[in-house]
């Protein structure tokens, strides 16, 4: 059943045996009845997804109190437009997306005690390492202010067939699954083949451009292997759910169609199950609009339901369990990056949100030409760094929704913070023009 944990260390739930798909619903249609159908087997959705019409989650929560529920609300934001930008301020954004759930939850307060993650963007696909570096970094100012509503998130939501090997490095770097580990968050990504002239394992087995050899990895089915290799090596594992999972579309709803769904699940779920940190995989979908009508699975849960009670007993890798041979992998040392070439005194003119090129140029044309400080927009950017000696000087902080002081101390620790307030770009200069370091 989900949510079990026996004796195990690991600070999640643990599907310890059968099936591990789930549900991904865009309209419920005959959900509820497929779940108690699996309850009244003795089996139980591991996880159970749904898109904006959250209302009936709370009566398969009722149901099936094991299910973890995932919930996402569609947004103009989600999609991080731009994320990669410096201009764009990930402070900013990440207060965005967090007050659409928010501002869900003040005119539904019970999904509070029914939506265990709620996804926190869907498929932002930024260009290069350095755009997922900047979007690991809007992830971690995310679960900051969700942590302080007491929400847990789903993150990322990647594409199929993304990220490639060096954005996966660079977002591992950030810290950014650790800090989700720390906050109890958990990942979310969408993978899968296209059509039935795909087989489920196509090209299952291959490497991605730069990667390593990782067993049972590959760059449609279980590319999520290639990432979790890295955090397997950092110790920064979190659960995973598939939050859509592909298994080719455009099926006739016949007999035969219906016998290939079911063991392409099938050949899907064997090995999802040999990855204790995997929660579910959720077929895309149920109750489809618009482009995705012929991806409707309806057609297919009866029968796959069917397989689910007949493995429902099924052992499941548990946390315990070791990984896979140290020979079937190749060791990876990832660079350190962050660490100066030669230590030097940094102070940082960190401009609040909204600040435009006035202010910015006060604080060029104050500080420049006798001192040449650093000038941006972001309170990571600031505080960031391996140096001995980092300064900040906070242009009104009060503009900020957090204290900026407190937020220093507690993910920077050693930065010197100093605060300024001014009215005006103008008066701005005068400011920093006094300040005495």
């Amino acid at each position: 059943m989900p949510g079990e944990t026996g004796e195990h260390r690991w600070p999640y739930p643990v599907i310890e045996r059968g099936s591990k798909m789930g549900v991904h619903s865009i309209f419920p249609n005959r959900v509820e009845r497929f779940a108690r159908t699996l309850i009244e087997g003795e089996a139980a959705f591991p996880v159970v997804k749904a898109v904006d019409d959250l209302g009936w989650l709370q009566r398969v929560k009722q149901a099936s109190p094991d299910t973890i529920i995932l919930a996402r609300l569609t947004s103009r934001y989600e999609g991080c437009e731009r994320v990669e930008d410096p201009s764009v301020n990930l402070d900013t954004l990440a207060g965005r997306l967090v007050r659409v759930i928010r501002d869900k939850l003040t005119a539904s307060p019970d999904l509070r005690n029914t939506v265990d993650y709620w996804e926190i963007i869907n498929e932002a696909d930024p260009p290069g390492a350095e755009g997922y570096r900047r979007l690991a970094l809007l992830m971690i100012e995310c679960m900051e202010r969700a942590e302080a509503d007491g929400l847990k998130l789903a993150l990322f939501s990647f594409n199929a067939g993304t990220p490639e090997w060096e954005e996966m490095v660079a977002m591992v770097e950030t810290g950014v699954f650790g800090r989700a580990l720390q906050g109890g968050h958990i990942l979310a990504l969408h993978e899968g083949v296209f059509g039935t002239d795909q087989a489920i394992d196509h090209w299952w087995g291959d490497t991605i451009p730069g990667s390593p050899t990782v067993a049972g990895a590959g760059p449609l089915c279980f590319r999520y292997r290639y990432l979790y290799h890295l955090l397997q090596q950092r110790n920064e594992v979190i659960p995973l759910v598939v939050s859509e999972f592909y298994a080719g579309g455009g099926y006739e709803q016949d007999g035969v169609a219906l016998e290939e769904v079911v063991r392409r699940m099938a050949w899907y779920d064997e090995r999802a199950r040999q990855d204790y940190w995997v929660l579910g995989f959720l077929p895309f979908t149920l109750g489809p609009v618009g482009q995705w009508m012929r991806s409707d699975y309806e057609f297919a849960y009866p029968a796959l339901i069917e397989y689910v009670l007949s493995v429902k007993a099924a052992q499941n890798a548990l946390p315990t369990d070791s990984g896979p041979p140290s020979d079937t992998v190749t060791p990876v040392v990832i660079p350190q990056r962050g660490a100066p070439r030669e230590q030097y005194e940094r102070v940082y003119v960190l401009l609040p949100p909204g600040a435009d090129s006035d202010w910015a140029s006060a604080a060029i044309h104050a500080t420049w030409d006798e001192h040449h400080y650093t000038v941006g927009s972001s309170a990571d950017d600031a505080g960031i760094g391996d140096l001995d000696s980092r300064t900040i000087i906070a242009i009104n902080p009060s503009h900020w929704d957090d204290d900026l002081e407190v937020f220093f101390q507690t993910y920077y620790p050693g930065v010197r913070y100093i605060p300024v307030e001014a009215e005006t770009p103008q008066q701005l200069v005068t400011q920093l023009q006094s300040v005495s370091l």
